[in-house]
């Protein structure tokens, strides 16, 4: 059985010890399910903000894939090319510069990849892919 934790002394959790008992204490005091008020209820609030330090430094998210990695994700996954997009985005150049990171979709080239791959615009307007970041 894991330890409880002792925070006469606040800290964040120093190691994966101490992550461990932080998350079994979490689930015990969600199962108890305290009131709001209570000592436990608090206690519960402060080992959740401690995991959440603990995990966005030690286990942190991906970054958000770029329109690039989107698309070419749902062509796979279509069993489609490249090439299938070009008539989408109004042509092979249009193409090559928006896969190359050279240029951003318009909101037509949006609504069509939307339309034609179901991809939610929203992953379509970001950054798009720069190629220092390779």
């Amino acid at each position: 059985m894991v330890k409880m934790l002792d925070f006469t002394k606040p800290h964040l959790l120093r190691n994966e010890g101490e992550y461990a008992a932080a998350v079994a204490e979490i689930e015990r005091l969600l199962d108890a399910d305290p009131p709001p008020t209570s000592e436990e209820y608090e206690r519960l609030e402060f080992l959740s903000v401690l995991v959440q330090a603990y995990e966005e430094a030690h286990f942190p998210m991906p970054s958000q894939p770029t329109p690039q990695e989107v698309v070419d994700f749902m062509l796979e996954q279509k069993g489609l090319t490249r090439e299938d997009v070009a008539g989408w985005l109004g042509g092979e150049r249009q193409m090559v510069e928006f896969f190359s990171g050279r240029r951003r979709l318009s909101l037509r080239q949006i609504e069509a990849l939307r339309e034609q791959l179901g991809i939610p615009a929203d992953l379509l307007i970001s950054r798009p892919h720069d190629a220092s970041d390779n």
